[in-house]
């Protein structure tokens, strides 16, 4: 008899509300006739069960902590294999012998493919700002089939890979790999896209071997369906991400490039598998990373970003909240128009795409308190992972209706009342409009303040913006400067300006514009 670990969501039946984590939290493993298209993470255990017991292993009885694994034996194993394989790189050799001597299962670590191993490579070409992605057929497969006689995992045999070729990596620096220790485990996480290991091109650039997914990143699903998505799959979608996004940052980690392209989806029988792909495993590899320089999709970065701001828990937030509002419309944010210096100041300045008619008022709170501009008003992603889940149960297991169900059952109704007037996919996307992680440019950074700086200065005809700043200006007379204590970190010595003074100060470098220092007094001001 052969056994083998898939993924499954909770059964969508009429579970008590109190049972659902429970069941979401519990393991098991599922006997199957024939090999499953599923992936190797895990399955949801029985109700009746409240824990599993993997038995002892049969040569050190030591107990085991997963499904025919022993730590002390099965690590032994891999570690007796270290002398037959090589990534020829010292660096990734101790990274990959480090995943697997810390392994909690047979799933918990990554391995060294070697190139040979994969058939039909092909270039998908999509791209991010720092790697290729290929697909291709892994003849020997992962080890997802369990011999229940001899109590070992054995290859699955073929399967179909997608291969994230990471550009320049013949020159893979520390700081890179550092960040693989900090990251492994979200390669290695239920929750987030299946990495199994590493391989190496022809050209000697390193590669992450991940789990195919059928539909594709959340864009071409959008694309596939026409924006036609029921309110169920949306907020199972984003009931998923968010639980992904928790498990990064219960870590104490960030994404930091959160958006549709590292969104994967992958219909299932009864329910939208929803994956978040390259955690930890985006930036340059062969150069040190600037703490000045910005990367992303412009949509999906939050404001503070712009301004000056490093990456934080909140900014992933935001991003979520760009993406409750791409389900949400069935389109990609800010399409029919060019992503550029322009559109990054009106983000600065607070403009955030149009709510839809037939949004559910609930939903609709949440994801703008996503999109605030003050990142201490966004919820924690543990907060979304909860809510989430509770509106999922409202919507499809509560028996009982409530607000909450009702307000999602009438977007329903509204929304397809009229089938044929469903218009979602056909906005044509503009040519300047992309959707892949890049680098502002740093002339979209001085166009986006030097606009700033006109309209508060040279331009004689008052606008929204300038009137912005006029507001500000009058608030002036009620600051008291010379009677306030200088607090202990406003600083009057010579030191490395932060990311938005040195645009600033670039721009005026170049005489274009007068130094004001107003703002910058008021902002300080508060520290007083």
């Amino acid at each position: 008899m052969k056994y083998r670990l898939i993924k499954k969501k909770i059964i969508k039946a009429n579970f008590p509300k109190k049972q659902i984590k429970e069941k979401a939290n519990k393991l098991e493993v599922v006997r199957l006739s024939e090999p499953a298209s599923g992936s190797r993470d895990f399955a949801i255990n029985s109700a009746n069960n409240k824990a599993l017991s993997y038995g002892n292993c049969p040569n050190c009885k030591s107990q085991r902590t997963s499904a025919a694994w022993c730590k002390i034996c099965d690590i032994s194993n891999l570690k007796g294999k270290f002398y037959s394989w090589t990534s020829g790189n010292s660096m990734i050799d101790e990274f990959i012998q480090y995943t697997q001597l810390n392994a909690n299962d047979s799933t918990d670590y990554l391995e060294w493919i070697d190139f040979n191993q994969f058939d039909l490579v092909e270039n998908t070409n999509k791209r991010g700002a720092f790697s290729s992605i290929y697909s291709a057929i892994w003849m020997e497969g992962p080890s997802w089939n369990l011999d229940e006689e001899a109590e070992v995992w054995t290859r699955n045999g073929p399967i179909k890979v997608i291969l994230k070729r990471l550009d320049n990596s013949q020159n893979i620096n520390q700081e890179f790999v550092n960040q693989l220790y900090r990251y492994y485990k979200c390669l290695q996480s239920g929750s987030l896209a299946d990495y199994f290991g590493m391989t190496k091109d022809p050209t000697s650039c390193y590669m992450f071997v991940m789990r195919y997914y059928e539909n594709g990143n959340l864009y071409s699903y959008l694309d596939e369906s026409m924006g036609v998505l029921c309110w169920r799959d949306i907020v199972d979608m984003l009931w998923a991400i968010s639980a992904g996004l928790n498990f990064i940052h219960e870590r104490d980690l960030i994404h930091g490039n959160l958006h549709g392209g590292n969104i994967l989806v992958e219909n299932e029988m009864d329910s939208i598998d929803t994956k978040i792909a390259d955690t930890g495993i985006h930036g340059h590899v062969d150069k040190q990373t600037s703490y000045k320089q910005i990367y992303g999709v412009i949509p999906f970065v939050a404001p503070e970003i712009f301004n000056g701001y490093t990456l934080t828990k909140e900014s992933d937030i935001y991003s979520f909240g760009m993406i409750m509002w791409m389900l949400s419309a069935g389109v990609r944010p800010y399409c029919d128009r060019p992503h550029d210096s322009q559109l990054i100041q009106e983000i600065c300045s607070g403009t955030r795409p149009n709510i839809v008619s037939g949004t559910p008022p609930i939903f609709t709170k949440l994801m703008l308190q996503c999109l605030d501009a003050d990142p201490s008003n966004r919820p924690t992603a543990s907060q979304l992972c909860e809510y989430l889940g509770n509106w999922f149960i409202a919507i499809c297991d509560d028996p009982d209706p409530s607000e909450l169900s009702n307000q999602f059952n009438a977007a329903e109704e509204a929304k397809f009342a009229n089938r044929d007037k469903l218009r979602f996919n056909i906005i044509l996307r503009h040519e300047n409009a992309i959707y892949f992680s890049r680098p502002p440019t740093a002339s979209q950074l001085y166009e986006c303040l030097g606009n700033w700086v006109t309209a508060i200065c040279d331009d004689p005809d008052p606008s929204e913006l300038s009137n912005q700043f006029d507001i500000a200006d009058s608030n002036l007379e009620q600051l008291h400067f010379n009677i306030l204590p200088c607090h202990e970190k406003a600083i009057y010595y010579c030191r490395p300006l932060s990311f938005s003074e040195l645009f600033y100060m670039e721009k005026c470098k170049k005489g274009t514009y007068l130094v004001y220092i107003v703002s910058r007094i008021r902002y300080h001001s508060s520290l007083a």
